[in-house]
């Protein structure tokens, strides 16, 4: 005859067994994971549904036989018209293995002039300031120009040891996604 052991089992009393509650923690997991995922490759958060304007633009440094350094640009073509209150311009150039760091230009210069400036436009200072960088746009045929007074905004402080033959390194920024549009390195010519 086979004998049975009553065994005294304690009862347990759980909400969800082990294996639903490992199932419920993985997908916590995959779901983090996947929202971590997303900020990082800019699927969600600022200026992930901006698109990025194309820009193409004759860029010109040049310097006078008294020494002033003038800027000009004119655009060739761009893919939608930006109002400049949405770029940054910035130059950089190495001189005798320094590398110089110019300006970061969000207002007033370089001038616009042509298409995409609105109002009343001047030929020579003082400038309207409908034609401040910042308060125009940039389409095709907008030309833009900071002079020898102003060329500080567009190049920096130390400036003055740009002479012809260097070469200015030009970007232009699109401020909503932080990406370039432009950049073009640009050889300084004497007038």
């Amino acid at each position: 005859m086979i004998t049975r052991r009553k065994q005294n089992y304690q009862e347990y009393e759980t909400a969800v067994s082990p294996v639903v509650g490992v199932m419920l923690m993985l997908v916590v997991t995959i779901i983090i994971a996947a929202v971590v995922s997303g900020f990082a490759g800019g699927l969600f958060g600022a200026g992930s549904n901006q698109k990025t304007p194309a820009l193409a633009m004759d860029v010109k440094i040049q310097n006078s036989t008294d020494g002033g350094l003038s800027f000009s640009a004119n655009v060739l073509s761009i893919s939608e018209p930006v109002s400049t209150s949405k770029l940054k311009i910035s130059t950089s150039w190495v001189k005798n293995a320094t590398v110089y760091g110019g300006a970061e230009t969000t207002s007033k210069v370089p001038y616009g002039f042509g298409p995409g400036v609105t109002g009343d436009v001047s030929l020579t200072k003082p400038y309207n300031q409908n034609q401040w960088f910042g308060n125009y746009s940039l389409m095709q045929g907008t030309g833009m120009l900071a002079e020898p007074g102003d060329i500080s905004s567009i190049l920096g402080s130390k400036y003055a040891n740009l002479k012809p033959g260097d070469t200015v390194n030009v970007r232009v920024f699109y401020i909503p996604t932080g990406k370039a549009v432009f950049q073009k390195d640009v050889i300084i010519t004497g007038v």
